[in-house]
């Protein structure tokens, strides 16, 4: 074997330097780990507060649950379901008498064009307690229908409208008509 030892034309370089800063290293995680792991062991079991806590919240929502259910089924009888259901039905009535129509006729008087008609209004009233107006409107052209739904994006208390359908005129009726559907923001 021909060992080249001549340190002089090939330095030694950095490696006990390297081996010593890793050796280093792996004693600290190796001491780090073993604390995690005595901590771990010390910490795994909850305290009997906890438990003792977690059963009485465990008793408490099963008492719940049963409450829960015995109600459900109480509404579910047919005479408390009829009286649910029609106790639904009067307060949609009365959420939906809550729009004023004088109101709304005097907002869409406002803003209308000279030459543009109503011909038919629904309001239609979403889950989240939002006004659309379906509405049917004639116009004598169509520049005045473009009208209206300019007039109506301006507006503040309409949104922009969207044009559901068209129909052109006929012999018993001259007048363009427009099926529109637009947001509306009653101010009672």
């Amino acid at each position: 074997m021909n060992l080249n030892l001549n340190l002089a034309s090939q330095p030694f370089g950095r490696r006990r330097l390297f081996t010593l800063a890793c050796s280093v290293s792996a004693a600290i995680l190796t001491v780090l780990a073993v604390a995690q792991l005595i901590y771990y062991g010390r910490n795994r079991e909850l305290p009997p507060q906890l438990v003792a806590m977690e059963v009485r919240l465990g008793h408490e929502l099963t008492k719940q649950q049963a409450e829960e259910a015995g109600l459900k089924r109480k509404l579910a009888e047919p005479t408390n379901a009829e009286v649910l259901d029609r106790s639904s039905f009067l307060n949609q009535l009365l959420h939906r008498k809550g729009i004023s129509w004088t109101r709304t006729f005097a907002d869409l008087e406002q803003i209308f064009p000279p030459r543009v008609r109503v011909v038919q209004v629904r309001p239609q009233i979403t889950s989240d307690n939002k006004i659309f107006l379906a509405m049917t409107v004639g116009a004598e052209t169509p520049l005045d229908a473009l009208d209206l739904v300019k007039v109506l994006e301006a507006s503040e208390l309409f949104g922009s409208p969207e044009v559901v359908g068209e129909s052109p005129p006929t012999e018993n009726d001259p007048a363009y008509k427009y099926s529109l559907s637009v947001s509306y923001d009653q101010q009672l």
